[in-house]
């Protein structure tokens, strides 16, 4: 037990590095998706380029930062100058934003990665539970538009119903990069995805709107004072009811504006909504139990108690004051005579 207390305290005592650790390991992750999928850097140099990558994310951020920009702008840019363009404007107009906020920024980007893992649900529902509204919001609209255009310029359906398990080619998508002649035509591809007509645009407007909307209530919820008393019961309520308002979203839209995707929802519902609000509760609940020490008390100490003394034992005698010698008083009460005497003459 001695051993668990020890170990739960250095966690406990070391959770900043630990978050550090997921953080550099999480954007390096997506460094090299990009990185193998395009094979632009020399034999050798991609893993100095990632080793990099991972050890200024892990003690310079903000740095590491700037280097994973420019480390994945070169591939894009190899494909196509134009979305390369676009990429390093969003990330140097953004930056006093990015560099404050990269955990939430690691969450959007990793969303198209979780869905081939039936976790795509999940960044809304952390964003919110762990950062509030906003984040939760912001989290939510980006993930959902990210994941949908990832999928979409590789070729596939960007509704979110026909998407649990696939898992993002990037090959695929650089080799579409790569046939498009003019910034005209780039600038097109949303509008191919999202709005081949109005209804199917309202259709992913409302999907994303409805997953920022789940995250900013959860956000919202999470801080009530009855919600953080009674944690982390109360907070794995809200993960399934964020759960629950992301399957009524997906069902109500479907119903609504895309009737022949309602055969996607029970597929949708058990391979996304499932797995993530499981991953989700496992995550909520080591994070309480590494937040909040261990009820542990270490065992009494027992120490040697003295026998008492005998009651019948005499008691010690205790030291007397000497007594003075008999001529040493005289003399001083003779001497103190001789000077009262003078003084009276």
């Amino acid at each position: 037990m001695k051993l668990i207390v020890n170990l739960h305290s250095a966690i406990r005592r070391n959770l900043y590095a630990l978050e550090r650790l997921f953080l550099a390991a999480g954007f390096t992750f997506l460094l090299s998706e990009i990185i193998h999928a395009s094979r632009v850097y020399p034999i050798y140099w991609d893993t100095v380029i990632l080793g990099s990558i991972f050890l200024l994310m892990l003690t310079w951020p903000e740095v590491g930062y700037f280097a994973f920009v420019l480390a994945l702008a070169y591939p894009i840019a190899r494909a196509s100058i134009y979305p390369a363009a676009l990429f390093l404007a969003i990330a140097l107009i953004g930056q006093h934003w990015f560099t404050r906020n990269l955990d939430v920024l690691l969450l959007v980007l990793l969303a198209p990665f979780l869905n081939g893992i039936y976790l795509a649900w999940l960044p809304p529902l952390l964003a919110g539970l762990w950062w509030g509204g906003l984040s939760g919001l912001l989290a939510g609209i980006f993930s959902a538009l990210w994941t949908k255009l990832l999928f979409g310029l590789i070729g596939a359906s960007a509704d979110y119903l026909a998407l649990p398990g696939l898992y993002p080619d990037l090959g695929r998508l650089l080799a579409r990069l790569n046939g498009i002649p003019t910034s005209l035509q780039f600038l097109q591809l949303p509008l191919q995805i999202f709005a081949p007509d109005s209804t199917m645009a309202l259709y992913h407007l409302l999907q994303i709107l409805g997953w920022g909307f789940c995250g900013w209530a959860i956000g919202e919820l999470t801080l009530k004072d009855r919600v953080q008393y009674h944690r982390p019961r109360a907070t794995m309520g809200l993960l399934a009811l964020g759960v629950a308002l992301l399957s009524a979203i997906h069902f109500g839209l479907a119903l609504w504006l895309n009737p022949q995707n309602l055969r996607f929802l029970r597929d949708a519902v058990l391979m996304s909504a499932f797995p993530a609000l499981g991953m989700s509760l496992i995550i909520e609940l080591l994070t309480y139990f590494f937040e909040h020490p261990l009820p542990y008390t270490p065992a009494a100490i027992t120490l040697p108690v003295s026998a008492p003394a005998p009651l019948d034992a005499p008691a010690p005698p205790s030291p007397s004051r000497p007594e003075p010698r008999s001529g040493q008083g005289i003399e001083e009460n003779s001497d103190d005579d001789s000077v009262i005497m003078i003084e009276l003459d």
